[in-house]
């Protein structure tokens, strides 16, 4: 087996790590799921969702957190273990960016959101100009003898899908 059984109790050891916490901060994270849409607060019970927290951290069980959830809580809560530990099984180092350069990467990403949005809006600006000012060129205004073709070309690997 390529995985060993070290390997995975040490992926066992960072996930408790992760989510091994006290009942007021279990329950934040439990309510967290229910809120984000994880878990489904109409089907799922407080006691049922407290009992799928505790098979989730259960080996023997077959229930499971989702990467997305992990994901979520880690953020939320700021419980990084199990990203640190598989960023070392992985051979990655990890270092934390500081506030100034995060703050700096979503400045230049909002910008450039900002550029993209101002080309749609001034596109948009231009044919309501055109149509306003009636200078949108009318059905019958191409030739008669003019074709039109359209050709199918379905060059990926499941015909009929985009």
């Amino acid at each position: 087996m390529w995985l060993d059984t070290e390997w995975q109790q040490h992926g066992l050891d960072a996930l408790r790590a992760t989510l091994d916490v006290d009942t007021r901060q279990r329950n934040e994270m439990i309510q967290f799921l229910m809120d984000e849409g994880f878990w489904d607060a109409e089907k799922l019970s407080w006691d049922g969702a407290i009992a799928r927290w505790n098979d989730c951290l259960n080996p023997g069980k077959n229930s499971f957190f989702k990467i997305g959830e992990l994901w979520a809580l880690t953020k939320r809560f700021g419980r990084h273990d199990l990203f640190l530990a598989m960023a070392e099984d992985l051979g990655y180092e990890v270092r934390l960016r500081p506030t100034e350069e995060r703050r700096q990467a979503l400045v230049a990403q909002l910008v450039d959101v900002l550029k993209r949005n101002e080309a749609a809006i001034s596109a948009a600006r231009s044919e309501l100009s055109r149509l306003h000012s009636g200078d949108t060129p009318s059905p019958g205004t191409r030739g008669s003898n003019s074709v039109v073709r359209f050709r199918q070309t379905d060059d990926d690997s499941m015909p009929g899908s985009f």
